[in-house]
């Protein structure tokens, strides 16, 4: 038991009992409201020109109205300084010896723990026999130094009032919320309701003790989720080191493929230049061996000209004729050819687009109160779907279109602009031709379905670029055009329309009127559980068991032929080439808008697309443009431009969360991010 209490001793002395300001055994301890004890003395000297001052460690402001001689004396840590034993105690002698005329006092054996006096064996005896100290405890001074007694000392001791030195505390001043004496008692706090200390601190512990679970489980909840954050960030850094892995490795392959690709092409060039090095030799040697005959046979011909005697000159006339017909009539073909072209795919160019790095961040602010701001107020909360246009409800027919708040005015509302995401090629193995895109459509809320019409198949894509599988083509027929219906897919395919399931199994296919080329699908009705098809310029509804709903005639007649359609929220878009405009019409076919040649900049309008906000999006080929519009037809401005690597643009669809895709005629999907301006 004594060692135990020693060490505890120790704990304290060098703990507990130390001021942290001047690292000195405390002196005069007040206690600050966080609990931090410190000397008197040094937070005196913390004071500034402020009404308080600031703790040391937590840093919480402290106001002092009364100064910090108004704070609480810390009588707990008072009463542990009476404990600690100073430095070279060891060697006490009798502290009554002096006072009984005993020079230089006789060393001490025994220890008053009531007197707190150290005695010699003759002084403690006396002080067992006087009538005033007989019931005093007396223990050995080695006991006393080893910490034997500390706790009976504990028990013992008297804290004194600082008001009333000579009086020991004996109550608690309950609206005063602090421990008085005696003399206290009978004087200003008469009137106050008090308690003996014994009482107050019998109340007053059960209350601590249930704070002090409270925070023990509080302090191990925090333990918890410390530990659990450094396993988070642990895990962080290990996920980390992975992707640097795979970052690394992705680059090194991507490096070796590309200078073992180099190596390729650059031997390629070298063996045909050499050839035709090789060839350029041999010609360069018959032309100086033509070269040297000429001239030898002119030089000749020459002086036979100009000395020979006119015998000579008939006589040589045949062979030097000969010979000059000969050499006047050489020809040689030049060695020609055309020069070696080199082609950079363009999906090569922009190696950014390598890697689609997702750091989950939120949404822009502004944007969900921009979207909440302009986007109709569903009747109640859409159910999760694949579909997007699942979760968008049929306006009415008289509702404008979209049905949203009236715009403002242009100089308003800025455009939307384009945020480039990704870029792929959607060329797979297996492919025996180069892709031809001719439909493009999202498949749920992640994925892009399109058509290549050229490999006769139906290929499934992230919006990263990563290939997800295909849908198996009903009678390996060339696709043209797709869109998501509900769960299941619809195309065409020559003139017929199909429904399948998105494992390939046909559930319905419809032969269609042979009057256009080729015939544009889009999902139509509230929920997108029905197809619209184009068909001699008008639509035709059909549900999912293949039967017709509807047929919308445009402005109330046939418009010929309607290349591309989109359609949201139950409006659709049209590029009509017969008349070289583009239509938006509600679902009975009342013309919203129309934009023509003039507002097309004189070109032949491509595909079209539509966002959850109303605006849709014109693809002009011939200028490798697409044009935003507003509802009611206000043009927006470019939205896609060269500067953007728009070439031939095909096909273009937006996906549920704002993902703007297009279809280029070499065969790449560019991904971009649709930001909408703050309002």
């Amino acid at each position: 038991m004594a060692s135990a209490a020693l060490s505890l001793s120790d704990a304290i002395a060098t703990d507990f009992l130390t001021c942290p300001i001047c690292l000195e055994r405390l002196r005069r301890p007040k206690i600050l409201p966080c609990l931090h004890t410190y000397c008197q003395g040094c937070l005196e000297g913390l004071l500034g020109a402020g009404p308080g001052l600031r703790c040391p460690e937590c840093r919480e402001d402290v106001s002092l109205p009364q100064g910090v001689a108004g704070l609480k004396t810390n009588f707990f840590v008072n009463g542990l300084l009476e404990l600690v034993r100073p430095v070279g105690e060891a060697g006490l002698t009798c502290a009554l010896c002096p006072l009984i005329g005993q020079e230089g006092g006789r060393p001490a054996v025994s220890h008053c723990l009531d007197c707190a006096d150290s005695l010699c064996q003759a002084c403690a005896t006396g002080h067992r026999c006087s009538r005033l100290t007989h019931a005093h405890r007396l223990v050995s001074l080695q006991g006393y130094l080893s910490g034997e007694h500390d706790e009976e000392i504990r028990q013992r001791q008297a804290v004194r009032c600082p008001e009333h030195p000579a009086e020991e505390v004996r109550f608690f001043c309950r609206p005063c919320a602090g421990p008085i004496c005696r003399e206290c008692r009978l004087g200003p706090h008469l009137e106050h309701p008090c308690q003996t200390l014994e009482e107050a601190a019998e109340a007053l512990r059960p209350l601590v003790a249930e704070l002090l679970a409270g925070v023990e489980e509080t302090a191990g909840r925090v333990a918890r989720g410390r530990a659990a954050l450094e396993e988070e960030l642990e895990q962080l850094r290990r996920h980390e080191a992975g992707l640097r892995d795979v970052v690394k490795r992705a680059c090194a392959n991507v490096a070796q493929r590309l200078l073992a690709q180099q190596e390729e092409v650059l031997a390629a060039l070298r063996r045909h230049v050499e050839g035709r090095e090789k060839a350029a030799g041999l010609l360069r040697t018959e032309l100086q061996l033509q070269e040297q005959l000429a001239r030898g046979t002119a030089d000749v011909a020459r002086k036979v000209l100009a000395l020979g005697r006119p015998v000579e000159i008939v006589s040589l006339e045949a062979l030097i004729t000969q010979q000059l017909s000969r050499l006047r009539g050489f020809h040689w073909e030049p060695l020609g050819g055309p020069r070696p072209r080199l082609v950079v795919r363009a999906d090569l160019q922009n190696l950014s687009s390598l890697f689609q790095l997702d750091l989950g961040e939120a949404e822009p602010e502004g944007r969900g109160k921009d979207r909440a701001q302009h986007d109709t107020p569903s009747p109640e909360p859409p159910a999760p779907s694949s579909e997007p246009q699942a979760s968008v409800p049929q306006p009415s027919a008289a509702a404008p279109w979209p049905p949203a708040p009236a715009p403002d005015p242009p100089s308003c509302r800025p455009p939307p602009t384009a945020r480039f995401s990704c870029s792929f090629s959607v060329r797979i193995p297996g492919d025996k031709h180069r892709p031809r895109v001719t439909g493009l459509c999202p498949l749920g809320s992640r994925e892009l379905l399109l058509a290549d019409e050229e490999n006769r198949s139906l290929k499934r894509f992230s919006l990263q670029g990563d290939f997800r599988g295909a849908v198996p083509v009903h009678g390996g027929v060339a696709p043209c055009s797709v869109a998501a219906v509900g769960s299941r897919v619809a195309y065409t395919a020559g003139s017929r329309l199909y429904l399948a399931e998105r494992d390939g199994a046909l559930v319905w296919q419809k032969a269609l009127r042979t009057t256009q080329a080729s015939h544009a699908v889009t999902s139509a009705a509230e929920g997108g559980e029905a197809v619209a098809v184009s068909v001699a310029g008008h639509l035709e509804v059909y549900d999912t068991r293949g039967e017709l709903v509807e047929k919308i005639f445009p402005d109330g007649h046939d418009r010929l032929a309607m290349v591309f359609v989109a359609s949201r929220c139950g409006r659709y878009v049209a590029s009509d080439w017969h008349r070289r405009s583009v239509v938006a019409f509600d679902g009975h076919g009342q013309l919203l808008a129309e934009l023509g040649e003039e507002r097309l900049e004189q070109c032949q309008p491509g595909a079209v697309c539509t966002d959850d906000r109303g605006h849709f999006y014109v693809a002009l080929r011939e200028l490798n443009k697409v044009m935003a519009f507003r509802p009611g037809g206000e043009a927006l401005g470019p939205f896609l431009t060269p500067r953007h690597g728009i070439q031939r643009a095909r096909v273009a669809t937006i996906t549920g969360d704002g993902h703007f895709a297009v279809a280029l005629s070499d065969g790449t999907v560019h991904v971009f991010r649709i930001q909408y301006p703050t309002q």
